[in-house]
Formats: structure tokens, C-alpha cells, sequence
């Protein structure tokens, strides 16, 4: 081979290896490789978007707890754990009439006509309602033994002087089933008027005695209880009461069933001549001065 031929193929031989890229670009085979690479995602971009979901899961649960707690309310605030202080027991009296039918003179007169000392309608068991009025005035819960004894002796045959016995087994079914702070027994005074009646500011009372017999193992007891209530009304209108008198001996019933109770009392009010009114104010005064002794004393 010549010189100048071997100097024409080589010079054909790199233009061959220089042109080969351009024509190998243009053939079909190849095209993907043109294609861009997929870039990758921009993870500032992904973490805003989580932090999204995540806000908004976080609202939600903030508002079903909202919705879940109840608000501070006045209604909702916790009360004060401190317990209110219990109210005391209220002083009860038992009123109880032995001589169910001793009757008041003036009083069956204005009512009937005539002249008695004794009557099955009106007598001194029906004060009970205004006692009741009149303690429940001074805080006193006033029971009253719910039985006519002269009316039952009647029915049964009995005399008079069986009256404490006859009431007895009433009263001790009572006093087995509650308790009292005072029991009283109430009677009418045979005495005239000049015995059982007092002025006080121009105003006529009823006197009372109150009776203790001496012949039981409460009797110091009971005179203890008499002592005061009396003091305690003569404080309130002097003379009002004619005293404790102590019963024993023969011919007198010695214990009056006083033996059954420490807190029992006889109360005479009044005699055969007192009027309504006086017998009224007079148990006015009563329940003052039982409020005055016992009620008072027992709640300090």
C-alpha cells in the first residue's frame, strides 16, 4: 500500500470513531436513555403534609376531650366536705290525766248550764290542746297518753281510788316505747278559789301545787324536777306556785306511779273555781318555765 492510501484510511478510520456517538444518539434503541432520572421527593415537603395529619388528629382529640370533660361550673364545683351540725333532739313532755273528768265550775257552766266538779265531756282532759299549743310555743313537743281513765274505771267497775292503777299499765306500755325528758300528770285542785288563784299585773292566774309521793326509790328524783319548775314559775308571776307538797302515809296513794319514770310530776291546776282564762295564762307560764329549767339547761 502507498503512503498516500495509508494516509487516507487512517483519516477515514477517525472520522469513522467521530461521527459514531451522533449517529448512535438517533437510533431508537436508545431513547429511554434520554429519558430524565426521576428526582427525589422533596422531604421537606412529606414531613409538612405528616405534620398536617398529625395536627389534625390532634384537634379532633382535643375536641372529643373537651367535649368529654365538663366545664367549671358553679353547679359542678365540689360541695364543701364538711357535714352540717346535726340538730338537736327536741325536749318531749307526756301529758297524761289520771282524774280524766275532774271538771272546772265556771267552764262546765258556760257550757252546759250546770253546776259540776265532775263532767265526762267538758274537763280538764280537754286542755290538752292547748297545752300542746302553748309548750310547742316554748320548743316543747307535747305527747299526751291518749286514754279517758275515769271512763275506763266506769266500764270496768271500778272506785276511785283505783284511778292510778287503772292508768298504770297505759303508762308503762308508753314509757317502754319512748323516752320522755318530763311526764306529767295533770289534775284539778278541790280547793276554793282564794287558795288557787293569784293576781299578777292585774291579770288573775290559776295556782299550782305539785304533788310527790314520798313512798318510792325515784322520790328524790322526781322532787329534784318539782323543786325547779316550781322556783322557775314563781320567777315568771309570783306565787303562782303553792309549792311542792310530799305525799306518804296512809290513805294516800304514796307513789302516783312516779316510781315507773326519775322525770315524773303531779301538777294540780288550779281548783273547782278557775276560770279558762286563768287556767290559760297559768299554762302560759308552765311551758315558759319549763323551757326556762330543763330545756334551756339541756341544750348547753
Amino acid at each position: 500500500m502507498t503512503l498516500l492510501k495509508k494516509l487516507q484510511w487512517s483519516i477515514g478510520l477517525l472520522l469513522f470513531f467521530f461521527v459514531l456517538p451522533v449517529i448512535a444518539g438517533q437510533l431508537p434503541f436508545n431513547k429511554q436513555a434520554s429519558t430524565p432520572m426521576k428526582q427525589p421527593e422533596d422531604k421537606q415537603v412529606v414531613f409538612a403534609a405528616t405534620n398536617l395529619e398529625e395536627e389534625s388528629e390532634l384537634e379532633k382529640t382535643k375536641e372529643q376531650t373537651e367535649e368529654s370533660t365538663p366545664e367549671s361550673t358553679p353547679e359542678s364545683t365540689p360541695k364543701s366536705t364538711s357535714e352540717p351540725t346535726k340538730e338537736q333532739d327536741p325536749f318531749k313532755v307526756l301529758l297524761l290525766f289520771t282524774h280524766s273528768q275532774e271538771a272546772y265550775q265556771p267552764i262546765v257552766k258556760a257550757v252546759s248550764g250546770k253546776v259540776a266538779v265532775y263532767d265526762d265531756k267538758t274537763n280538764i282532759y280537754n286542755l290538752q290542746g292547748a297545752i300542746s299549743k302553748h309548750f310547742s310555743m316554748n320548743g316543747i313537743q307535747t305527747d299526751v297518753l291518749d286514754v279517758d281513765v275515769m271512763k275506763v274505771m266506769k266500764s270496768e267497775g271500778k272506785t276511785f281510788p283505783q284511778a292510778y292503777n287503772t292508768v298504770r299499765p297505759y303508762l308503762s306500755n308508753r314509757l317502754q316505747e319512748q323516752s320522755y325528758n318530763l311526764i306529767i300528770d295533770l289534775h284539778r285542785d278541790s280547793a276554793k278559789r282564794n287558795a288557787t288563784t293569784t293576781m299578777h299585773n292585774n291579770q288573775s292566774y290559776a295556782r299550782i301545787a305539785i304533788v310527790v309521793g314520798a313512798e318510792h326509790k325515784n322520790y328524790r328524783w322526781n322532787t329534784a324536777y318539782a323543786e325547779s319548775l316550781s322556783a322557775a314559775m314563781n320567777d315568771i308571776v309570783p306565787k303562782v306556785s303553792r309549792g311542792v307538797i310530799s305525799k306518804s302515809g296512809d290513805n294516800v296513794d304514796g307513789r302516783y306511779n312516779q316510781d315507773l319514770a326519775k322525770e315524773m310530776i303531779l301538777i294540780e291546776l288550779g281548783g273547782i273555781d278557775n276560770t279558762e282564762d286563768e287556767l290559760n295564762r297559768t299554762i302560759a307560764v308552765i311551758g315558759k318555765a319549763i323551757a326556762k329549767t330543763f330545756v334551756t339547761e339541756s341544750k348547753s
